[in-house]
């Protein structure tokens, strides 16, 4: 059964109040429960609060009911935590504004475990998402927790590689359960609940809005003890996280990116401005926590003719016709040579008849 406090939070937080607004309401009564007894005997400062809103508000109080709600949360696997309990995360009272209550479905134990958040831009090249692949298994297999946002982009793939390389992941949502955005993540979203961890501070039936966003970032960085940016444009929303996390006193990292790509303007920066450390491997960061690596770093056999080729792509991303130049074999020879490359997971093949390590 819900409990009368839990049962305010719950409340408060389906009117989709301001953040200001709840906690006004919160703090005015000694315990949250008082709100219903103030609410029902039309309290003058609750009608002041909710103004216009007020007489919406009762009605809905009114047909409102805990108990097909418990079923609700029963049938769909929905539990929750508030300010007031023992398992709320203490790392989120750091914040301006901690949620007051938390929906999630899956293993709340996450948030005790070592978590970093990895973000970035909703469109990321194919730099982008090497990057973000190889930095989030890398970090899994390190036994860090990677936390995101669940977007499209850099989030989707950092959740993924933690899920395809057996690691932990915890996504924020900026949504309610029954209103997941963007949709063509269900299926992920499905998997985190029953693997990881799914949370949000939205009631079940709340709809992603602009600022929601922006909200939820402040929670992805308030769980992680840093916050790496693989990739991110000048106006990323990613880089709100950032924001976050530098006024917690927690770490930010960036990987650099090519100056002439848009969508790595904002990471760029953020190093130049001396926001975040520049990281180029994930060695990096591990050294940054006094971490070594229990990953064996196999050696690379190549022949002669493999050699040449590696040694053009260090460069970074090149076509076809620049391996070529470079090494000066036949189109038959380096076709061979890239294909046996590609089956050994030495190289990938981008768009374009383009190729990089």
């Amino acid at each position: 059964m819900i409990n009368l406090d839990d049962r305010a939070y719950i409340f408060l937080s389906c009117l989709e109040l301001s953040y200001k607004k709840f906690s006004d309401v919160i703090s005015h009564f000694s315990k949250p429960r008082d709100f219903f007894e103030a609410f029902l005997n039309d309290d003058e400062f609750l009608k002041e609060e909710f103004s216009t809103s007020y007489e919406k508000y009762r009605e809905k109080l009114d047909i409102f009911s805990f108990e097909t709600l418990e079923k609700f949360f029963e049938n769909h696997k929905i539990k929750y935590i508030t300010i007031e309990s023992e398992e709320y995360p203490q790392q989120l009272l750091g914040l301006d504004q901690p949620p007051f209550i938390l929906y999630y479905k899956g293993d709340l134990s996450l948030l005790n475990t070592n978590c970093i958040a990895i973000v970035g831009t909703r469109k990321p090249t194919f730099y982008g998402k090497d990057i973000t692949e190889k930095f989030a298994k890398a970090l899994c297999k390190e036994n860090f927790t990677i936390v995101s946002g669940l977007s499209t982009g850099v989030d989707k793939i950092a959740h993924e590689t933690a899920l395809k390389n057996n690691g932990k992941t915890i996504a924020v949502l900026g949504n309610g359960f029954n209103k997941l955005y963007p949709a063509i993540n269900i299926n992920l979203a499905n998997e985190i609940a029953e693997r990881g961890l799914l949370i949000t501070e939205y009631y079940p039936n709340f709809q992603a809005r602009v600022y929601s966003f922006p909200a939820r970032n402040r929670i992805i960085a308030g769980l992680s003890k840093g916050v790496l940016i693989t990739e991110a444009g000048k106006k990323s929303g990613s880089l709100y996280t950032k924001d976050f996390a530098l006024e917690l006193g927690l770490d930010v990292f960036s990987v650099p990116g090519n100056i002439n790509s848009p969508m790595s303007e904002g990471s760029n920066n953020i190093i130049k401005f001396g926001h975040a450390e520049c990281v180029t491997c994930v060695d990096d960061i591990l050294q940054h926590y006094g971490i070594n690596s229990h990953q064996k770093k196999e050696k690379i056999q190549l022949n002669f003719e493999e050699q040449k080729i590696y040694n053009c792509l260090l460069e970074g991303e090149k076509s076809f016709d620049d391996i070529q130049d470079y090494t000066k074999m036949s189109v038959q020879t380096l076709n061979s040579y890239l294909t046996t490359m590609q089956i050994r997971g030495i190289i990938k093949k981008l768009l374009g008849n383009y190729y990089s390590i």
